[in-house]
């Protein structure tokens, strides 16, 4: 067998030597290659992906930079000055341990100081609560006020003593004048101006409203037309002063004719506060019928007016006008016409029959 040759054999060993670290070395290169291109994709994204400054975000860095720059300077300037004496390096220090002592001795100072405030919170809490309580009971006791201003005080009424009448006839022949008193006001009424203006329209109207005539002992007796009658007064105006109204009242049942007399009793006749004063309808009145020996005046009172009886009974009688005074639940007076008679026209039902046990006698009217 052939002997190889030593130096051949290392000079392939060398080769492939060669070979491999110049393929380790091409792929770093490779690989550098690589991350380099990775690196600047990376660089330009984050580049492209930061948003610019604003003038405002400029402003403040500059800020900033003159701050750091002051302070770099004042640091500098410090390195180069002399350091302090140790005496007052030890001065400082027994300060500093002054101070931290100082802060343990007022530990439990400042819990206190905190429970001080949170009581204070609590305290006010409660003081703007009691105080909006006592806004609202000032504002209710205010209204309460304001209702009082406006209440009228009312007095106690006085006691009203009123006399029972000590009955007596009234005299022959007597001008009768009706006084009704309603709700503490005294309606004067006279029935005579009323009768005469009737008096007067029977004499102008008496041949066209008769109807027959009956023959009779003494005085003539005269039946008249009550349609035509009621016709004439439907409408007539009877010129009363007090301007009370007044109207001719008409019955197919009845043969005498009635007169109703309504007055105003709102702002009718005379108020309790004003009897007694001149150019009332009261002091007219009376003013007038004083001079006549004959007239004689009836109250006719309703339960709520005893007040205004009293008073206007004082004025009557210093006066010496006799007067007489009834209960009285009516708000108006009718009577009837006197001589004068009507055609009935229709037969009025039988009355039913009383028991007379039940029935007081009617004792008419009197003085007192």
């Amino acid at each position: 067998m052939a002997r190889k040759n030593k130096s051949s054999d290392e000079a392939v060993s060398l080769d492939s030597l060669m070979d491999a670290l110049t393929n380790v070395v091409a792929v770093l290169i490779l690989v550098l290659i690589l991350v380099q291109a990775d690196v600047t994709q990376k660089v330009i994204k984050f580049v492209e992906d930061v948003e610019p400054a604003t003038q405002e975000q400029v402003d403040q860095s500059k800020e900033k930079i003159k701050d750091l720059t002051a302070k770099v300077q004042s640091l500098e300037k410090k390195e180069k000055e002399d350091p302090p004496p140790p005496e007052k390096i030890e001065q400082e220090k027994r300060n500093i341990f002054l101070l931290e002592k100082s802060i343990a001795d007022n530990t439990s100072l400042l819990a206190n100081l905190n429970e001080l405030k949170n009581l204070r919170i609590e305290l006010q809490k409660q003081k703007d609560q009691e105080s909006l309580v006592n806004t609202k009971i000032q504002e209710e006791i205010a209204k309460l006020e304001a209702q009082l201003d406006q209440t009228p005080i009312l007095d106690a009424p006085l006691p009203t003593v009123v006399t029972i009448p000590k009955s007596r006839p009234l005299p022959e022949n007597s001008n009768i004048y009706q006084a009704l008193v309603i709700a503490n006001r005294v309606h004067m009424i006279n029935t005579f101006p009323v009768l005469d203006m009737f008096e007067k329209e029977l004499k102008t109207h008496r041949r066209d409203w008769e109807i027959e005539k009956i023959k009779q002992q003494g005085k003539d007796r005269f039946i008249y037309d009550p349609i035509k009658v009621a016709e004439h007064f439907k409408t007539f105006d009877f010129k009363n002063a007090e301007k009370q109204k007044i109207e001719l009242l008409s019955n197919p049942t009845w043969k005498f004719k009635q007169i109703r007399i309504q007055p105003d009793l709102v702002k009718g006749g005379t108020p309790v506060e004003e009897l007694g004063k001149p150019g009332t309808e009261f002091s007219k009145l009376v003013s007038i019928i004083k001079n006549d020996k004959k007239s004689v005046i009836i109250f006719y009172v309703n339960s709520d007016s005893f007040n205004a009886y009293l008073k206007a009974r004082s004025l009557i009688d210093s006066v010496e006008i006799p007067a007489g005074w009834e209960m009285w639940g009516g708000k108006e007076w009718t009577f009837r016409i006197p001589d004068f008679e009507v055609k009935q026209l229709e037969i009025p039902p039988p009355a039913k029959p009383k028991d007379k046990g039940d029935v007081p006698p009617t004792l008419g009217t009197k003085l007192d």
